[in-house]
């Protein structure tokens, strides 16, 4: 079929009228050039289809990075025939249509180079070639796949990754092959039609592949669908990519972008046979999502599969976050409940499991409390500052899990309320959280010890692979140390407080802890998202920092930073060191006030109290230190104040 499919595209007229594009490379460059710009619609009245500065651009750099295997020297040919082909046209026509290709000439070339734009067909195409296999023997192609023992990756790349690139290439193409048959249906052209009702009626799929072959090496796509399909593995080879997917859904649901940023691991994910331990997660999700309550005749929370896994390290995470409801500990009444989880098979919480694995990945793949998170998921009130406060591992010790005592879910809660009664309240969901956290353990991906509970090294390898494989954002931590200040600002004010400060200090650290750095960082946390709702957010880093381990060059440069002078003043007179009045700015003093005031929870007397003892001495008072920090920072100012009844005169 590769030989008879789309062939009145004009080539034979173009490579006669252009014999420069004659060696083979340059004839499968102008085929795919003059197919492309067909089947994209490009008007073929003149017996060539003629090319439009938008389809040229969307030819470079969409189109033939997905589907043309080229060798390096023969890239330059594929902008060099739609020159060609606007050579035909005259004055500033054919000047637009060549200025698009110069445009993106560039980037074409890097696209095409670009390993993350390989597919199964470009792939083993570039492989076989510098082999020295000739591309175009169907039957050298053929001996060549067949001499492969499995499928080969490039550098860095993973089989699903090379899989997803090349389904959505597959889908790409047979849409645009769709579309060319329906528009020629439609509308004859008088050209005559691209595709005829015989080779349709083979399967736009089988059109594609021959195309393919064209592209990229004869035989090769027909042989990857066929004998050697072991060779591409395609979706159905890959069970786990359902809960890649839960996972992309849930960093959507948080950041709403999967280029948003990560926080690295903690300490380095161990990875061993990445794949494998990601079926194995994925197939306990999908049993607790499908399970009768707790297996059969299991109570909750005494799976003998807890404490299974290794150690994680101790940090915070970004937790749901509770609201107060009725009761003097911010704990629902009896009967009360709160909005609850998700739902699911296991328990209450077997459709939970993914949402757990991104939050433990999400706080840099320290511990939770499995207490902590069945409150927040029964609406309890916790502490903001305590929803991603790092949890203790304790030694392995009984299977069996147990509510901590009534004392210690109040140190974790931050309710100091918290009675028997309440703990007993909690007794059931966190049994049955325990239970689902049990069945993840099993795998050896997650671990349980006591109340304590995480990624062990191999699940936080397995869970960064599966959102990776989704294309979000998972950093390690050479990666982020290696950032400029604007960035790792941007990344780390949406990461959980713990974690943020442990990657803001390895940032410093691997720059020497230098006053060259603090500068750096401190002057981009006053100008990242400047003027934004997020700025009090982004300000709220500066409280993650260890003020005494910085230089005092860098401080005493800081001083007149209208964001973070304040903070340096005090961290100068900490060590005894004099500051001259007016050195800070009045903003940078009535930011350090207004992010200082109860702004979260507690009662409202309790920030009226706070901001009139400052107001009282602030030069002007109150009215003064509001107008100050509205200018300074109007929606903080609004959210805070606002509820005081204060607003700016």
């Amino acid at each position: 079929m590769a030989e008879i499919v789309l062939t009145n595209t004009g080539l034979d007229a173009f490579l006669e009228a252009n014999p420069q594009f004659r060696g083979p490379g340059a004839v499968r460059a102008a085929d795919a050039v003059l197919s492309l710009l067909a089947l994209r619609g490009a008007d073929r009245a003149t017996g060539v289809p003629e090319p439009t500065p938008a389809l040229a651009k969307e030819l470079l750099l969409e189109d033939l990075p997905a589907f043309v295997c080229a060798a390096p020297g023969d890239l330059g040919t594929y902008p060099a025939v739609l020159r060609a082909l606007a050579g035909r046209f005259d004055g500033e026509r054919r000047g637009r249509v060549e200025g698009a290709v110069g445009e993106a000439e560039a980037d074409f070339e890097r696209a095409m180079g670009d390993p993350g734009n390989l597919t199964w067909p470009r792939w083993y195409a570039q492989l076989l070639r510098t082999d020295g296999t000739d591309p175009d023997d169907p039957q050298a192609v053929r001996a060549w796949l067949a001499g492969l023992d499995g499928p080969p990756l490039p550098d860095g790349a993973r089989r699903a990754d090379l899989m997803g690139r090349t389904a959505v290439a597959d889908l790409l193409l047979s849409e645009v092959l769709t579309r060319a048959y329906v528009r020629d249906a439609e509308r004859p052209p008088a050209a005559g039609p691209l595709l005829g009702d015989h080779e349709v009626a083979q399967g736009i799929g089988t059109v594609a592949a021959a195309l393919l072959d064209r592209w990229t090496a004869a035989g090769l796509a027909e042989g990857l669908a066929g004998e050697y399909a072991h060779l591409a593995p395609g979706p159905d080879d890959f069970p786990h990519l359902a809960l890649a997917d839960a996972l992309l859904d849930e960093h959507l649901d948080y950041y709403g972008d999967p280029s948003v940023p990560l926080p690295p691991p903690e300490t380095e994910a161990a990875e061993e046979d990445v794949e494998r331990d990601a079926d194995l997660l994925a197939a306990a999700v999908d049993e607790l999502a499908e399970a009768e309550p707790y297996g059969a005749g299991e109570a909750p929370g005494t799976s003998m599969t807890a404490g299974t896994g290794g150690m994680a390290g101790t940090g915070g995470t970004a937790g749901t976050g509770g609201t107060a409801r009725a009761g003097g500990a911010g704990v629902p009444e009896p009967g009360g409940g709160g909005s609850g989880p998700r739902g699911g098979g296991a328990g209450p919480y077997g459709g939970e499991a993914a949402h757990l694995l991104y939050t433990l990945y999400q706080r840099g793949c320290s511990a939770e409390s499995v207490a902590r998170r069945a409150a927040e998921f029964e609406d309890w009130a916790v502490d903001p500052a305590l929803e991603d406060a790092p949890v203790r591992v304790p030694p392995p010790a009984s299977p069996a899990y147990t509510t901590p005592t009534a004392g210690e879910l109040a140190r974790l809660l931050g309710s100091p309320g918290i009675t028997d009664t309440d703990r007993a309240r909690l007794d059931k969901p966190a049994r049955e959280l325990a239970a689902v956290v049990d069945r993840l353990a099993a795998t050896g991906l997650v671990f349980r010890h006591g109340d304590a509970f995480g990624l062990t090294p191999r699940g936080c390898a397995v869970v960064r692979y599966l959102l990776a494989v989704r294309r979000v954002a998972v950093p390690d931590a050479a990666e982020t140390a290696g950032w400029d200040a604007a960035r790792l600002v941007a990344a780390a004010e949406g990461w959980p407080p713990a974690v943020a400060g442990r990657v803001l200090a390895d940032w410093l650290r691997a720059r020497g802890d230098g006053a060259g750095a603090w500068g750096e960082l401190l002057a981009a946390v006053g100008t990242v998202n400047a003027g934004t709702s997020e700025a009090a957010a982004t300000r709220a880093l500066l409280g993650l920092l260890d003020w005494s381990a910085a230089p005092a060059e860098a401080l005493r440069k800081a001083l007149p930073d209208p964001v973070a002078g304040a903070r340096a003043e005090e961290a100068l007179r900490a060590r005894g060191e004099r500051v001259e009045p007016g050195v800070v700015p009045e903003s940078a003093r009535a930011l350090r006030v207004l992010d200082g005031l109860p702004g979260k929870r507690g009662p409202l007397e309790s920030r009226r109290t706070a901001f009139d003892e400052a107001a009282a001495g602030w030069p002007g008072g109150s009215a003064a230190l509001v107008a100050t920090m509205a200018t300074a920072d109007p929606h903080e100012t609004a959210r805070v104040l606002g509820p005081l009844g204060l607003a700016p005169p």
